[in-house]
C-alpha cells in the first residue's frame, strides 16, 4: 500500500499542498508512537501532539529525519500516510462535517473502497488513520 498513490475524484492542487505542509509532522508523530509501543523501527523523538500541531502550522522547524525534537501512530509510515492523507484532505473538502460522524465515514468509506484497486487496503485496515487524518488540526 505505501507505494501507491490514490486520490479521491475531488482531490486538488490545493489538497495536494496542504497535506505537503504537515506530512513530515505527523511521520514524526507516527514514529515516536512506535517508539513509545515499543514497535521495531520506531525512534525516540520527543514528539508530543504539541510538537506535531506546531511543526504542522510552520509554528516549529522539523529536526532531520532521524533526530529528536530539542528537550521540553503501528507499523511503517509508508504504509499509513495515503489514509492519513486522505483524511486530512477530506476534513477541507466536506467542511460541513465539523467532527467524524457515522454518514462522514459511510462516504468515505464509499470512496476508499472505490480506489481499491490502487490502494489494496480495506476500509476497516485503514479507517483509524483516515480519521487520525481527519481530526488533525488544520
Amino acid at each position: 500500500m505505501g507505494t501507491m498513490k490514490w486520490q479521491p475524484p475531488w482531490w486538488t492542487e490545493q489538497h495536494a499542498s496542504a497535506w505537503e505542509r504537515v506530512k513530515e509532522a505527523m511521520r514524526r508523530d507516527w514514529e515516536q508512537t512506535r517508539h513509545d509501543l515499543k514497535i521495531k523501527g520506531g525512534h525516540q523523538l520527543n514528539q508530543q501532539m504539541g510538537d506535531t500541531m506546531k511543526q504542522a502550522a510552520g509554528k516549529e522547524p522539523i529536526p532531520r529525519d532521524d533526530a529528536p525534537n530539542p528537550p521540553k501512530v503501528v507499523g511503517e509510515w509508508s504504509d499509513i500516510e495515503l489514509p492519513i492523507e486522505y483524511g486530512y484532505a477530506a476534513r477541507n473538502q466536506y467542511r460541513q462535517h465539523t467532527a467524524w460522524s457515522s454518514e462522514l465515514e459511510s462516504t468515505l468509506e464509499k470512496e476508499w473502497e472505490s480506489g481499491r484497486a490502487k490502494t489494496a487496503a480495506e476500509w476497516r485496515d485503514v479507517r483509524d488513520h483516515v480519521r487520525t487524518g481527519f481530526e488533525a488540526k488544520h
